[in-house]
């Protein structure tokens, strides 16, 4: 029925899984047509509801996709949409439906995504992977990847009508709005599924802990089939660790599937896996309430996913992406290993793998208050780029796995150059129940002057947590080809490293082809948090093309290539750089500022002010020097009571 011949007061039926797998019917009479409430020439039929429990529960999340048959004026009832919308805390079972006619022209065929294949690799002449590069020049930069996967990991207003909602604040509880998708789970413990249920509500998705395994189905999975009414499900993990996004199938045309009524994820030509599923309650809420389910059995693929519903096809599903994770205690503890297999997505996978990774680390007991976490994964992706991760992090809160981990997949997948899904993740984790981290409270320079190639002598002292204090010695040799003059000298934790090397070689985190991405990737993750970075900063005298340095360039050579116009030409700031081991994840930093003079008698003052070198300093005031170092040091973060010494 089109929407055009809907009439106030018709009356009819919907059709949707209560408990089981069985379809039981409903009844409905239309309230009113609402025209284009949300996008133009879209209109929503609003209906009013009643049986099945509903007077009490009102309308549940997962019913998305409900079918709903009219009665027309000849007496045939003819279906006119899916339930789709709703209210959240209303009095009376009332919903918008979508209109048929519009989900059934959902497009169809294969997703439109770009994966590295032989065929592909053929086109490598543009430079860019498997992908031709855009005739205009793109350069992409890790910060566009950060406030990116940023924008997602502080996501915090929910798209549809979720039982965490705050309608309150944004009144929604007035607005008509898409069903939220309940997602049911599986050995996700509930902080970890707090942590990112904002992120998945962001998406019109609700997690809740539930049962996923079909055993929980009341039936044979393998009988089960869609039908209008019948349950439409997405698994987003399988396997030891388990999630599931519910609806409800709206029609099945031969092999055409349709479903949900209203946007899943809104990306267009999409492969999520296909499933059929039951439902094991509704359970009411006084906000909105919602169906838990299992999963059935995985019998095709979605391929669209438009404003007006999701449509798929039975038969082939799309491959998930095999996740193995080893999880050993330190102290004595059994580990286990979890095989997980993950939705290959690339908005949801990096989500998906980072939530079930911090899973995994929890499915045998809590983690200690104070614990450290030593991981080493492999990253295996679509093209043949490999990234291996090995780092230590310290309390493991909330969503930081989603940037340590989630950074990648999220930036391989989603860059203007060629979408690479990743294909197959694995990797170790061991978990200590000590905090591994430590406060850099001094760091001491026996000297303030030096001549080329000498070496400087630093004594890092560190307060480990719930430690004595302790010293790092570290030897810095001052190189030899460096001129008289004023420099400035840091020691610094991984994190500050990272800031200032952004702002001194910021070529380094830029990209023209995929293939770079991925090199930026690897320098990125290749950098320890247990280690200090001791960084003598020089002249700015570097010229980068592209992610190509040339450095210690003469001044008028560096003029000639940075006015030559290239879009892609970048001036840097020249520093050598020495990491050293830590015992610990490193928190502090700290600034000198040395004389380099060939006479080593010497003993002029340093100059009143210091060449800039375009570099934000560590978060730590640079000393004024004296010509006598003193004994002792000072915290990193405090400022000196007078000037004098090269303490620290």
């Amino acid at each position: 029925m089109a929407v055009d011949e809907v009439r106030e007061g018709m009356t009819g039926y919907g059709l949707s899984v209560f408990k089981g797998v069985a379809i039981e019917r409903f009844e409905v009479k239309v309230l009113s047509v609402l025209r284009s409430p949300f996008v133009p020439k879209n209109d929503v039929v609003l209906i009013t509801c009643s049986g099945m429990g509903l007077e009490n529960s009102g309308i549940a999340q997962g019913m998305s996709g409900s079918p709903v048959f009219l009665k027309d004026s000849a007496g045939r009832e003819r279906m006119i949409g899916a339930v789709a919308f709703g209210w959240p805390m209303t009095k009376d079972p009332i919903a918008g439906v979508q209109p048929i006619e519009y989900m059934l022209k959902i497009a169809d065929g294969p997703a439109a995504v770009s994966r590295a294949s032989s065929d592909a690799a053929k086109s490598d002449a543009a430079g860019a992977g498997s992908t031709p590069l855009p005739k205009k020049r793109i350069r992409w930069s890790l910060d566009d990847a950060k406030l990116s996967l940023g924008l997602l990991a502080s996501a915090k207003t929910p798209r549809g009508i979720g039982p965490t909602a705050s309608n309150a604040a944004d009144n929604r509880a007035i607005r008509l709005t898409p069903l939220a998708s309940p997602m049911a789970t599986s050995g996700i413990p509930r902080n970890i599924l707090r942590a990112y249920s904002p992120l998945f509500e962001s998406w019109g998705i609700v997690p809740l802990e539930s049962a996923v395994s079909g055993k929980a189905a009341g039936a044979d999975a393998d009988s089960i089939r869609f039908a209008p009414g019948s349950v439409m499900a997405v698994p987003m993990l399988t396997g030891d660790i388990e999630s599931c996004v519910f609806g409800t199938c709206t029609e099945v045309l031969g092999e055409r599937v349709f479903g949900f009524g209203h946007p899943f994820s809104n990306e267009g030509p999409v492969e999520f896996p296909l499933a059929t599923g039951s439902i094991s309650a509704v359970i009411p809420n006084v906000q909105t309430s919602f169906k838990i389910g299992a999963l059935g059995k995985i019998r095709g693929t979605v391929t669209a996913d438009q404003q007006v519903g999701a449509g798929g096809r039975i038969g082939a599903s799309p491959p998930m992406i095999p996740m193995e994770i080893a999880v050993a205690y330190q102290d004595g503890s059994v580990g286990q290993t979890y095989k997980i297999n993950l939705i290959s997505n690339p908005k949801m996978t990096a989500a998906a793998a980072s939530m079930a990774l911090q899973a995994a680390l929890t499915g045998i007991k809590d983690l200690p208050q104070f614990h450290t976490i030593d991981y080493s994964l492999n990253l295996e992706f679509a093209n043949g780029q490999k990234l291996a991760i090995s780092n230590t992090m310290v309390n493991v809160h909330g969503m930081e796995m989603l940037t340590e981990v989630g950074l990648p997949i999220a930036t391989a997948a989603d860059n203007p150059f060629q979408r690479v899904m990743l294909t197959k993740l694995t990797g170790k984790i061991s978990v200590a129940g000590e905090a591994r981290d430590a406060r850099i409270l001094s760091v001491n320079l026996a000297k303030s002057r030096f001549q080329p190639g000498e070496t400087a002598k630093l004594f890092v002292t560190y307060r480990p947590f719930r430690g004595e204090e302790a010293v790092i010695p570290i030897e810095f040799e001052i190189p030899r080809d460096l001129a008289d003059g004023a420099y400035q000298l840091y020691v610094t934790d991984w994190d500050t490293y990272l800031e200032q090397e952004k702002l001194a070689r910021p070529f380094r985190f830029t990209a023209e082809t995929v293939d770079e991405i991925f090199a930026v990737l690897k320098d990125v993750t290749a950098v320890r948090h247990d280690a200090l970075y001791v960084r003598l900063m020089r002249q700015p005298d570097g010229v980068a093309i592209g992610r190509t340095a040339m450095p210690l360039l003469p001044s008028s050579r560096r003029q000639v290539l940075l006015g030559a116009g290239l879009s892609n030409t970048t001036p840097f700031v020249s520093s050598t750089v020495k990491v050293v081991p830590a015992p610990a994840v490193m928190d502090g930093a700290a600034a000198f500022a040395l004389v380099i003079s060939r006479n080593s008698k010497s003993e002029s003052p340093f100059p009143a002010k210091l060449p800039h070198h375009d570099i934000k300093p560590p978060p730590a005031a640079v000393p004024t020097p004296d010509t006598k170092p003193k004994s002792g040091g000072a915290k990193p973060d405090a400022k000196p009571d007078s000037p004098g010494g090269a303490d620290k």
